[in-house]
């Protein structure tokens, strides 16, 4: 028979993993997904700071990447809002956009009761929240494991949706890493830039040393794409957000 504990303390954020796999590498997200799993196994209290801490970053970043500002007093719950707000939650393209969208928004305000749930976890049992009497009741790794698994389904929803509409359209933050089809046509337009022995693909020099003029070109690629195609992205990611 598998030991209960053994079992509890292998868990993984796996769907955080996997979202952020999409993209770019994110360091700092990275080490708080490494720190909750480790938390679990030898610190469990410390895992709903962890956790929620791991949402408002999350969050944040998705803000910062669309050029949207986060303001700082907003608490886990309103930064979540605000960033369900901004995302196209819907498919695109779906054949039942009114009943789909319901559906969509009752997901949602699950996701904010999660989170509010999760906050209320961490302001009363987090160890590292506002301290605490010594001989306070405590939970669990059982409990802390649910603040993980809350942690791991938000962020990699949004995550997801986020990366997704970022390929598609870019953002304030450009990726160089989400844009290959025009990366390609643009280093078959130019010839590949020699220093030395070593050879520099023109568009990651160009994303380098002038990111404007990247996003430029980028913008007239994704123009002229979407034209031949007889739509435009960026409306109907437009659209899907209305």
């Amino acid at each position: 028979m598998a030991d209960f504990t053994s079992v509890q303390s292998s868990f993984q954020m796996v769907g955080t993993r996997a979202a952020l796999a999409s993209g770019p590498l994110a360091e700092a997200i990275e080490q708080q997904i490494n720190a909750i799993e480790s938390a679990l196994e030898s610190v469990p209290d410390f895992a709903f700071d962890l956790s929620k801490t791991l949402v408002e970053s999350v969050c944040k970043t998705v803000l910062a990447d669309i050029g949207q500002q986060a303001d700082p007093n907003w608490d886990a719950p309103r930064l979540l809002k605000e960033t369900t707000n901004q995302l196209s939650l819907l498919p695109r393209n779906h054949p039942d956009p009114v009943k789909a969208g319901e559906s969509v928004k009752k997901t949602v305000r699950g996701l904010l009761q999660t989170i509010q749930g999760l906050c209320e976890l961490r302001n009363n049992y987090g160890m590292a929240s506002h301290g605490r009497d010594s001989f306070t009741a405590r939970l669990d790794q059982r409990q802390a494991t649910l603040a993980a698994q809350a942690a791991d389904t938000i962020v990699s929803f949004l995550y997801r949706i986020h990366r997704d509409a970022l390929t598609q359209v870019p953002g304030a933050r450009v990726y160089y890493e989400d844009h290959a089809d025009f990366n390609e046509a643009f280093d078959r337009d130019y010839e590949v830039i020699l220093l030395g022995e070593l050879e520099l693909l023109p568009s990651r020099v160009l994303f380098l040393s002038d990111p404007e003029a990247y996003r430029a070109a980028l913008n007239d690629f994704i123009a002229e794409r979407d034209g031949k195609n007889g739509g435009d992205d960026a409306n109907a990611a437009q659209e899907d957000a209305e």
